[in-house]
């Protein structure tokens, strides 16, 4: 058994290991790769890593946050090349949600938390008698183009933008959220 094998093993536990072959293997390979021959300050770094990976894991009691340790060793295991995309943002986008379980729930999550903002922002500016967007910026103290962008989706406003557009259409912060 590798040193980082029983690492890992006593950190992240048997089960853990079992269930994730591929970091098991990369691991197995790590290790050996260390024993042939005389590591590199940057192969030094990322064993270091691992090791402090595993160490956090077994003190985290957060589920989603031992997810994140898991895929973060599984990356430094790999060690692959960070590739840029070579298509534009929202085919990437697109082909990523297809491809990813877990960015296609959160990208659903935002669209939803969206439209359930400007289902609200609409109501608010038709209550408080707003027509246009230049009366919407000018009573809230924004750009036309900023209330642009709010109103097509393409942005969630920050905190300061809600508590102005609030206090445009006279209603409490939270009937925007």
């Amino acid at each position: 058994m590798e040193i980082l094998e029983i690492v890992a093993e006593n950190y992240l536990g048997k089960s853990v290991l079992a269930h994730r072959s591929g970091l098991k293997a990369g691991l197995l390979k790590i290790g050996r790769k260390a024993k042939a021959s005389e590591s590199s300050p940057e192969e030094k770094k990322r064993i270091s890593a691992i090791v402090e990976l595993c160490f956090e894991y077994k003190r985290e009691s957060d589920p989603d946050e031992r997810q994140n340790i898991l895929e973060t060793l599984d990356e430094i295991v790999r060690n692959e090349p960070i590739e840029l995309p070579t298509q534009r943002i929202e085919q990437w986008d697109e082909k990523l949600a297809v491809e990813n379980r877990d960015y296609r729930k959160l990208k659903s999550r935002d669209e939803k938390r969206v439209q359930a903002f400007l289902k609200k922002y609409f109501s608010c500016k038709a209550k408080a008698g707003l027509k246009t967007q230049v009366e919407v910026a000018k009573a809230a103290g924004l750009g036309r183009t900023q209330v642009t962008v709010l109103e097509s989706g393409e942005h969630m406003p920050q905190q300061k933008t809600l508590q102005k557009l609030a206090k445009a259409f006279e209603v409490d912060v939270t009937e925007l959220m």
